[in-house]
């Protein structure tokens, strides 16, 4: 965890140290927040926030069930993988993007 590093009340994690080992993480969370858990509790606690848990039971797992989202809670949590950014539009395409935003919405809204 080179990339790492703690403040007195800031803890960094980063989505890919969870994926990779969430055990590990979720125990440095509730050293620094200075919360007690019976070690017998640990494999549910893990289960549940697994990500494939939350994909499963995903209605219980997002605000009032999903309801503020088209396509309901399913669309709320997304695909769990890094690196999506790689297929973001390019630089030309993001600038004809806000260009059109600037013309249809007005400088004031679009910043």
């Amino acid at each position: 965890m080179r990339w790492v590093r703690e403040l007195p009340n800031v803890i960094f994690l980063h989505f890919n140290e969870l994926k990779r080992d969430i055990s590990c993480q979720m125990r440095r969370m509730t050293q620094f927040l200075d919360i007690p858990v019976d070690e017998t509790q640990w494999k549910n606690i893990f289960e549940y926030c697994s990500l494939d848990w939350i994909k499963r039971n995903v209605t219980k797992s997002v605000p009032l069930g999903g309801a503020f989202w088209d396509g309901g809670a399913e669309t709320f949590i997304n695909k769990g993988i890094n690196g999506r950014w790689k297929d973001l539009p390019r630089l030309e395409e993001s600038a004809k993007y806000e260009a059109s935003a600037v013309q249809e919405l007005g400088p004031e809204c679009v910043t």
